[in-house]
Parts: C-alpha cells; structure tokens; sequence
C-alpha cells in the first residue's frame, strides 16, 4: 500500500520560504477573487448581510453585487480593493487573506493564544540564553560556584 503525503497539514519545524514568482506568474487576480468566493462561503452570514455590515463599517456603500464581483474568477477587473480586505475578514470571521499574503512572504501567523504561546518559547530562549552568559561571566571572573 502507498503511502499519501499529507499536503494540508504544517509541518510545526519547516522553515517557511517566500514563494518566488516566475516571470508572468505574479497575476494573482484570479486567486484573489477565488479566496473571496472561499471566505463568502464559510462565512456564518449570507451576502447580503456581510454587504450590511460591511456598509455599516466602512460608512460606504458596500453591495452584494460587489460581493458578487469580488468573487468571481471570470470578473478578474473587478477584484477587491486591497484596503477592505481587514473589513471583509472581520465580518466573515477570516483570517484567509491574511494568512494567504504572509505565505507568500514566507511567514506563518499566530492568532491568540498561540501567539502568546509563541512569544512565552521565544523569551524562554532568551531566559535560556542570558543565564548561560551570565554563568561564563561568573566563570570568567573567577566565580565558579
């Protein structure tokens, strides 16, 4: 039997790596609007309300027809603009976008409690890594207790 490798699953100690765009590849318009079509669907109100809340945010006009277009592969023109992106997120509960644009940079983030976590590892290293200098300090100066 074969073994599948799992392609969904992060692995925690992979270092990420920025993607590096070919020559003609850097379009990313169409995977824009399907990432619309994705956080629209999982998101726990239908598109009229996400256009209401977005409307009632932003103080624009926001329709669902916008939303429509925003989503469609084949209305490319007519993508989202870049800066209600954060509105559309906080609405549908997402953090899509985000996650997607920090991937291309080569990043991975932390939400909550996982941030939290991280940053607690992160200044344990550096506990770690103090208290061995201050021991070859003590060593240095002739203290070795």
């Amino acid at each position: 039997m074969r073994r599948v490798k799992d392609t969904q699953t992060l692995d925690i100690f992979e270092v990420p790596a920025p993607v590096v765009p070919l020559p003609g590849s850097g379009n990313y318009a169409s995977q824009v609007s399907e990432l619309v079509g994705v956080v629209l669907k999982d998101c726990p109100v239908d598109r009229y309300e996400v256009a209401a809340q977005m409307s009632r945010l932003s103080g624009d006009d926001v329709s669902k027809h916008m939303l429509d277009a925003w989503s469609s592969p084949g209305r490319c023109d007519h993508n989202i603009p870049f800066y209600r992106i954060p509105l559309l997120e906080e609405v549908c509960q997402s953090h899509a976008f985000t996650d997607w644009i920090v991937h291309l940079r080569g990043g991975r983030v932390a939400y909550g409690r996982e941030a939290l976590a991280a940053e607690y590892g992160k200044r344990q290293q550096m506990l770690e890594k103090l208290k061995g200098e201050m021991k070859e300090l003590k060593r240095l100066m002739g203290d070795d207790q």
